[in-house]
């Protein structure tokens, strides 16, 4: 069979460019500022291609964010494997947190940012997961302070929020240090609060 004649064979790192590059436009830009033929252009290719990588535009960001929050999650656990001791699990999330934001900023934003683009079947499964990596914080913090899993998850709640803020300034601003000991006072206050 002549060279001319066979099919272009599909670069393996076609895919990982693809996803890269959409992560990178939809948080710069916003999702709904970018469009597949900007994307496309951006790859150099033409938006038609894109349909033998995708199945839409939204589905591009579902995948997006599923895999960053299972990111997020499995590389949570595996810090968290490392504690020795229950005391050393909140300084090992708040971590794995900041390691994971400041290696993957832009899929940061994607999970704080963009989700209320998914339909509600996506979202669903986007709050799943939101839900174990917030279990996983709210265990540390019942553990640590003998607290209900409410009270605890109040507390999770609140911890994220830090930790989302700081993340939302484009890099972390306080020392890693000092953020695990904000934490720390954050989940200490609701050790010794009255509860309402």
């Amino acid at each position: 069979m002549p060279a001319s004649s066979l099919s272009p064979v599909p670069t393996p790192h076609a895919r990982d460019r693809l996803l890269d590059a959409a992560t990178a436009l939809f948080a710069s830009h916003g999702y709904q500022a970018i469009g597949l033929r900007d994307l496309a252009s951006h790859l150099g290719l033409r938006a038609g291609s894109l349909y033998h990588h995708i199945e839409s535009k939204q589905g591009l960001l579902f995948e997006l964010i599923e895999s960053s929050l299972t990111d997020l999650l499995y590389e949570t656990r595996q810090c968290l494997k490392g504690a020795r001791a229950t005391s050393e699990r909140l300084p090992c999330f708040v971590q794995a947190f900041v390691t994971y934001s400041q290696a993957n900023p832009d899929k940061l934003v994607l999970l704080m940012r963009e989700a209320m683009n998914l339909n509600e079947d996506q979202l669903l499964q986007v709050d799943q997961l939101k839900a174990e990596y917030i279990a996983l914080l709210s265990d540390i913090v019942a553990a640590e302070c003998g607290l209900t899993t409410p009270r605890a998850r109040s507390i999770a709640h609140a911890v994220m929020g830090l930790l989302c803020g700081q993340a939302q300034w484009g890099k972390v601003m306080t020392a890693r240090e000092q953020l695990v000991t904000f934490v720390q006072g954050i989940v200490g206050t609701g050790k010794t609060a009255v509860p309402q």
